[in-house]
């Protein structure tokens, strides 16, 4: 008895122990090797976009990180967002007239300029007599009393019944004699469509300086009436690298004006980008998602989608932001209100900012990350623990070193993939069977005892 109860007792030690061991490269589809230059403790790279079409689970549970011994190194992964746009300064400008013949260039007509203190203009007239009664042929702009960089123009002008589509040329002086031309053709757009508008009154400066602006028709057409104009100041916020994806849309046979598009991973999709088949299209559509086939549809955004040529310029909708959603199902409805989008179907894109792993060099290179696994559980890392909390504290005194990520290579291959008909592996099975069969013998031993002292007992009392 005593002997049983020992063999037990060790057999409980040796399965837990076995139980408890981390994961291994051949747990996972693949493994990609992590070049590293120098001895920096901590190294970080961008998560390759076939790490993304190889994982098994959304919030990336199913990857690791190994040294050459093949054990797991502490590792913490960011989920990169884009940031909220800076609300910039905006500053008006004073706007002056100036009026001209239609066939007369307006850097011909004559002017009479009368400037005030640090070169700010007081009044603008013409010069030559007889051209009160004309049509107005350009704008000046005054922005001699700003001392910084301007990001871009913002033009109103008063509505009109049948809309608003014109080109405009703009150029900039320091001495409203020499001008520099800043943009020779840019677009002024106000339509209305049902209860929608689409309009482009911003121009873009790129950070100019100038003390004064002109502004001129770019076509044979007149200018609209401007009413008031201001500049934006402070810079535009770098736009983080996007990684894009073009993906197949399918008309859906059951209802018009549907279009089924899946992704090819599990990326956090975060914009898309919808390029029309047919010009002169503007239409009414709406995004939605979801991450199986038999889920229901989640809704995202309604947007108005455009493909516009528009006096030799062709204009297209901005890129749509979506909520960030690793779902692989998508489904584009268009709005057949408005005729659709004629024959053809839309090109889709969809963008996406890659995750940042962020390890410790512990136990020496050549260090692997491996990916892709049907098992159940995760893979230890240090994201919500000391690792992560001792980065933050002392990032700006450890800079971490840049990876490069290589060419992936097979471990255990498509297999990995696939779930477990059982939860673990057959050697997993195993262990907890001898795991129960050890309990089972413990507690039959319990049994047998109590039964004895039991028997004992009602022998001393007889």
């Amino acid at each position: 008895m005593r002997q049983l109860c020992i063999a037990s007792i060790l057999l409980l030690l040796f399965a837990g122990s076995v139980l408890a061991r981390d994961s291994r490269p051949g747990d996972f589809a693949y493994g990609i090797t992590l070049q590293t230059a120098g001895t920096e403790a901590l190294y970080q790279f961008s998560l390759p976009d076939v790490v993304y079409r190889s994982v098994t689970r959304s919030d990336l549970g199913d990857l690791c990180i190994f040294n050459r011994l093949g054990e797991v190194v502490p590792f913490t992964l960011s989920h990169i967002t884009a940031p909220s746009p800076a609300i910039p300064e905006r500053r008006k400008l004073t706007l002056f007239p100036v009026s001209g013949s239609r066939l007369q260039e307006p850097g011909n007509v004559s002017l009479l300029v009368k400037k005030g203190d640090g070169g700010s203009l007081v009044s603008v007239q013409t010069a030559e007599p007889g051209t009160r009664s004309s049509r107005i042929t350009a704008y000046l702009l005054d922005a001699a009393t700003v001392k910084a960089p301007l990001r871009d123009l913002i033009l109103e002008w008063a509505e009109q019944p049948e809309g608003t589509v014109t080109k405009i040329r703009i150029e900039g002086s320091d001495n409203l004699e020499d001008w520099t031309l800043l943009a020779p053709s840019a677009v002024l757009i106000d339509l209305r469509y049902g209860n929608h508008r689409l309009e482009r009154r911003i121009i873009d400066l790129n950070g100019s300086m100038m003390k004064y602006y002109r502004i001129s028709s770019a076509a044979e057409t007149d200018l609209p009436k401007f009413t008031s104009a201001a500049v934006h100041l402070s810079p535009a916020a770098a736009e983080l690298p996007r990684h894009w994806t073009r993906v197949t849309a399918a008309a859906r046979s059951n209802r018009t004006g549907d279009y089924l598009f899946t992704t090819s991973g599990l990326m956090p999709i975060d914009r898309v980008r919808v390029q029309l088949p047919q010009e002169n299209t503007l239409i009414q559509a709406s995004f939605f998602s979801r991450a199986t086939e038999k889920d229901p549809w989640k809704q995202g955004p309604s947007v108005l989608l455009y493909r516009l040529s528009i006096r030799g310029e062709t204009l297209t909708s901005p890129d749509v932001v979506l909520p960030v959603s690793s779902d692989r199902y998508r489904l584009l409805r268009i709005d057949q209100a408005g005729g659709g989008i004629g024959n053809g179907l839309p090109l889709v894109e969809l963008g996406w900012l890659p995750a940042r792993i962020l390890f410790l060099a512990r136990g020496g290179g050549p260090f692997q990350l491996a990916f892709g696994s049907g098992r159940p559980g995760t893979c230890a890392r240090g994201d919500n623990t000391l690792f992560r909390q001792f980065y933050d504290q002392h990032k700006e005194r450890y800079i971490a070193g840049t990876a490069l990520a290589g060419a992936p290579v097979p471990l255990a291959g498509k297999a990995a993939l696939r779930k477990p008909f059982l939860p673990y592996d057959t050697k997993t099975i195993v262990l907890w069977s001898l795991l129960f069969l050890g309990v089972a013998t413990l507690a039959w031993m319990a049994l047998h005892l109590h039964r004895q002292i039991n028997i004992t007992k009602k022998g001393n009392e007889k």
